[in-house]
């Protein structure tokens, strides 16, 4: 738990020093905010029941402090459906009513009307609001060091590089289950977001991501707040892929099958593996943990399994092995 906690608190540091950064006006918010120019607009997908009414929500801002942008026309598109403009609140907050007539992906592209703004307006940004059944199957995936393999100071201002195989085992999944990106990260990363899983080809899905409330608050919570909420809802087969021990739990607590992609440091010692081997005991019994997306396939698509008892064995074994060697040299 402490390590948890450590490592909450220096993702937490690391967003709020990038801010601090645009603040002082050094430049860094078209690197951390992938946005070309002064302002910020954002926009939340959304996974919805048929027949149920919701409101479509974008948001501008500007500058480092990301300040709310009242009174800006905003403009909604769905093609064939609709075609409005909503002003901005106080907040910054752009709002449209909208009921899907039926399952099926609806994506709004949300962009400020020309001429609003003295300088040169945000670039267009999409929501999708995903209409599905409520026993349709969900496919829900964490993105450090779950899709993304780079850390989150990459993120914010280097090249983040995707897992290997990541790209095609999810193209696999998306053929039969609904697409849920969920993370703990700011949603004011969510064009940033967007714009890499598009561009390394990953499937369409819904993009959930933290208020900077939430932000706040441990991801193990966040997550499982959402995961309950999706649950009250969605009751069909569910399946969870995360790097945490904190995230399987919470997907088996939401009653979804908990994956676990477990990874191991290239350099880790004999403690390192049976430090590992511990961390995995609350894990329940069918949790399948795996160490890289290969593994992911083979359990999803290849009948294969890689329960946590097996794993832990595995590991502990490791640990001895090198102790061995370590003896003898």
């Amino acid at each position: 738990m402490k390590t948890h906690g450590r490592a909450h608190a220096a993702v937490c540091a690391a967003v709020l020093g990038g801010l601090a950064a645009c603040i002082a006006g050094c430049g860094l918010e078209h690197t951390i905010f992938g946005t070309p120019s002064g302002y910020l607009l954002t926009a939340h997908d959304m996974l919805v029941l048929p027949g149920e009414q919701v409101t479509l929500k974008a948001r501008l801002e500007s500058g480092g402090f990301l300040r709310d942008k009242p009174g800006i026309p905003v403009r909604f598109q769905c093609e064939g459906r609709f075609n409005c403009i909503a002003v901005t609140d106080k907040e910054g907050y752009a709002t449209l009513p909208f009921r899907p007539p039926g399952p099926g992906d609806y994506p709004v592209t949300v962009s400020v009307e020309p001429g609003a703004l003295k300088e040169a307006p945000p670039q267009p940004v999409t929501l999708l609001v995903a209409c599905r059944e409520a026993q349709a199957p969900l496919a829900v995936v964490d993105l450090d060091k779950t899709l993304v393999a780079s850390g989150f100071k990459a993120v914010l201002v280097g090249d983040p590089r995707p897992m290997p195989r990541s790209m095609e085992v999810m193209r696999k999944l998306a053929k039969d289950y609904t697409i849920i990106y969920l993370t703990h990260r700011a949603d004011f990363l969510g064009p940033k977001t967007k714009a890499w899983l598009r561009d390394f080809g990953y499937p369409r899905g819904t993009l959930l991501s933290a208020s900077i409330r939430e932000v706040l608050e441990h991801s193990e919570s966040y997550k499982t707040a959402v995961l309950e909420g999706l649950r009250r809802r969605f009751c069909g087969r569910a399946i969870g892929i995360g790097d945490k021990v904190s995230d399987a739990i919470a997907y088996e607590r939401s009653g979804m099958e908990p994956y676990l992609l477990l990874n191991i440091p290239p350099d880790a010692d004999a403690h390192e593996f049976r430090r590992l081997a511990d961390s995995l005991q609350p894990l329940p019994e069918t949790a399948q943990v795996t160490t890289n997306w290969n593994e992911i396939e083979q359990v999803l698509f290849g009948g294969q399994s890689h329960l946590r008892a097996a794993v832990q064995a595995e590991l502990r074994q490791r640990a001895d092995e090198l102790d061995r060697y370590k003896k003898a040299g």
